[in-house]
């Protein structure tokens, strides 16, 4: 009997990514960046000796094994900050789910709406989701639920899929603050001027468009249905509607209610925490970050209760990172404790839980963050040497026409490798250094540019993502008996006009003052 075949792990592909780096190191020669009374120049072929001085034609220095074992190691030291935000939000979704939070929130949106407005509301709650912490992996267990609701109310079992997975697409091409894509990104670039807050305004443009294109394509497709079911994408198939087997989700009790409302304030405080409120300026000299942190600033100046709260030493909103990331779902977690009044060791056992089930996410951005070790730095290595033949190649592309052939080179990585932590880190420390040399004498700058280049890296990998083949997808067509290509005929020309318009709102969101 012939064996299956199987994909290779998105470790072993991205360690397969960091071996051949290794072997590049052989035969590409490392380049320097200096920098002349502020004017920057690359001194090919060259290396920086241990007191910074250059020496040229010392360019190649090939990785042995010991480079090759040790770069994860030193991978996972550089991707720290993002490990633990995810880790964090692991944990902190594996409590609130463990309570039944979740499920039961959804339940009472399924009680209260019907028709488009239940649509609506729904795909919204998922886009948001899929913004937030990347929602992809959990939709058979939702579908389970959502999908034979749709059909008792008169809809057809795509309707009920669409509106998990258009939903899910929209907000994870746009990602605004999800750590697992925009926040794995950033790390790998590496730039300190760049943070979750980086755009912020573009990608959440960028979120209400995708969301209302998936939306209108939905709510016409599942109106024509429940007036004619002939109109069915899936009419002559004998799907599995699951409405003889209707999942139930729990009740929405006053405990699950606060959790709920605790995973709300948390998407808020991410919001405030990353928007660049200092942009927006006043005649006096002050701006809006000012305004927004008195609350803060006046707590700090309380006697007592200021140092109990530690409020001298919070991070004003506007300013945030991944530690105060880490911080918001390390908090939530213990306000889903006291709430439930989760016992002891049951809490420590989700919260590990939690975080355990992201664990394999830590990993390969581990690995990948490796080869960038190998590859060198904004200064040095075998990177610059790459940026240097990239920059040459591309000189003089206007911005536009750099966003839309990034998005199609994810478009394709995508049908590789679906890991958006992976890919991040094989592609975003030359990307974001390329993106650093083409704009650094733009009007948008450096950190416009890397922008620009994340979120066309978020558009076109979730676009495939959801086209993919992948376990969740087939699974979840699987447990309806929907065929691969009546699901494909229905979502391509939804997914395509979301792409289609994601790309023109990246290229024009230069001169639109977006970034």
């Amino acid at each position: 009997m012939k064996k299956e075949k199987k994909m290779l792990s998105a470790y072993t592909i991205v360690f397969i990514f960091l071996i051949i780096t290794a072997g590049l190191t052989w035969i590409v020669p490392q380049s320097v960046v200096v920098n002349h009374d502020g004017t920057k120049e690359v001194i090919y072929n060259a290396i920086f000796n241990d007191s910074g001085e250059v020496l040229k034609g010392l360019g190649r220095q090939p990785a042995g094994l010991w480079d090759i074992l040790m770069a994860p190691v030193k991978g996972f030291e550089k991707s720290s900050s993002v490990s633990i935000a995810i880790l964090m939000a692991g944990a902190f979704l594996g409590l609130i789910n463990s309570v039944g939070a979740m499920d039961a929130g959804i339940g009472a949106l399924l009680k209260r709406y019907t028709g488009t407005t239940l649509i609506a509301i729904l795909m919204f709650v998922f886009a948001v989701f899929g913004s937030v912490f990347g929602f992809w992996e959990e939709i058979p267990a939702f579908s389970i639920v959502i999908v034979p609701l749709f059909v008792l109310a008169g809809y057809d079992v795509i309707t009920g899929l669409a509106v998990l997975t258009v939903g899910a697409t929209a907000g994870n091409m746009a990602s605004v603050v999800n750590p697992f894509s925009t926040g794995a990104a950033i790390g790998a670039i590496g730039n300190p001027d760049l943070s979750l807050g980086s755009g912020m305004v573009m990608r959440m443009i960028l979120f209400v468009v995708l969301y209302i294109i998936g939306l209108v394509f939905t709510v016409k497709y599942a109106n024509e249905v429940k007036a004619n079911k002939e109109k069915s994408i899936v009419a002559d198939i004998d799907v599995n509607t699951m409405t003889h087997d209707q999942g139930h989700l729990p009740e929405l009790t006053k405990k699950r209610f606060w959790s709920v409302m605790v995973l709300v304030g948390i998407i808020v405080l991410l919001i405030c925490g990353y928007m660049p409120w200092y942009e927006i300026k006043f005649a006096n000299g002050t701006t809006f970050q000012d305004i927004i942190n008195t609350p803060i600033y006046f707590l700090a100046e309380i006697p007592i209760l200021g140092d109990l709260l530690g409020a001298k030493h919070i991070t004003p909103l506007g300013d945030w990172y991944f530690g105060e990331f880490s911080f918001v779902f390390f908090l939530g977690s213990i306000l889903i404790g006291f709430i439930n009044r989760i016992p002891e060791e049951k809490f420590v056992k989700e919260f590990a839980a939690g975080a355990k089930d992201l664990l394999g996410v830590v990993l390969v951005l581990a690995i990948a963050n490796g080869i960038s070790v190998l590859m060198g730095g904004k200064t040095s290595g075998i990177s610059v040497t790459f940026v240097y033949w990239i920059q040459n190649a591309l000189q003089g592309i206007p911005g536009w026409a750099f966003s839309v052939a990034t998005v199609l080179a994810y478009v394709g990585i995508g049908c590789f490798l679906q890991s958006t932590s992976g890919v991040a880190g094989i592609t975003m420390p030359i990307l974001g250094a390329v993106a650093m040399a083409l704009f650094q004498n733009s009007t948008i700058g450096v950190v416009g540019g890397q922008v620009m280049l994340i979120s066309a890296f978020t558009l076109g990998i979730n676009f495939m993502s959801g086209l993919y083949p992948s376990a969740t997808t087939m699974g979840t067509l699987e447990l309806f008996n929907v065929p691969y290509d009546r699901y494909l005929k229905f979502i391509l020309k939804i997914f395509v006009s979301m792409l289609a318009v994601g790309c023109i709102i990246i290229s024009i969101s230069q001169f639109l003052g977006l970034i």
